[in-house]
């Protein structure tokens, strides 16, 4: 026959054991309902992940808007503003020198969530893998220019300097397209463009 305490403590034993299965079913739960936080693989996931979205988001935070209202100048007025700014600069910079990792993995063909991704003739994983391994030097170069460019806007950013982040968002629109035309871009010749007269010839035969 158990005693009182022994009861009691069988009894305690039990509701800790319950608790301890409540607690990790609830972190399982948790870890479920929160997904962690994806590591870019390659230099596709780099651009979709870490930065396109940060770019976007950079160039979006100051400028003009057209409103029914009016011309309205968009910038970061806030300390909480400001540092939204910061993240998306810091979100840059690590994707710069993510970009610099050697023989870090092109990825799949094209790049879906971005702008010009079905472009006709868009160079394909093995080309550009391709072209960064003729010359690694030249592609850790144009990386680092993004860097440069990227730490620019988070150097504005903390100092709340709207005329900086300008400059800073050309120098990043710069760095991306030299790189872009470089490694991804077709590599067609490109149309002649008609003179005004030719322009109008081939308008009155259609």
């Amino acid at each position: 026959m158990k005693s009182q305490w022994s009861t009691l403590r069988y009894l305690s034993v039990g509701s800790l054991l319950c608790g301890a299965t409540l607690a990790l079913a609830g972190i399982a739960q948790n870890s479920k309902s929160t997904p962690a936080k994806l590591v870019p693989t390659s230099i596709q996931q780099t651009m979709d992940l870490l930065i396109d979205p940060a770019a976007d988001s950079l160039w979006e935070s100051v400028g003009t808007e057209e409103t029914a209202h009016g011309t309205r100048e968009k910038q970061p007025r806030t300390a909480a503003e400001w540092q939204k700014v910061a993240g998306h600069a810091q979100s840059l910079v690590s994707g710069a020198k993510r970009l610099q990792t050697p023989g870090l993995p092109v990825g799949a063909n094209a790049h879906s969530k971005l702008a010009d991704a079905d472009t006709p003739g868009t160079r394909t994983a093995a080309q550009i893998r391709e072209d960064i391994d003729a010359d690694p030097a030249k592609f850790r170069a144009a990386a680092v220019r993004l860097e440069e460019a990227a730490n620019h806007a988070l150097t504005a950013s903390r100092t709340h300097n709207t005329a900086e982040i300008l400059t800073a968002g050309a120098e990043l629109d710069t760095a991306c397209e030299a790189c872009h035309a470089a490694y991804w871009y077709p590599r067609t010749p490109p149309r002649h463009l008609p003179s005004p007269a030719e322009f109008a010839t081939q308008s009155q035969h259609h």
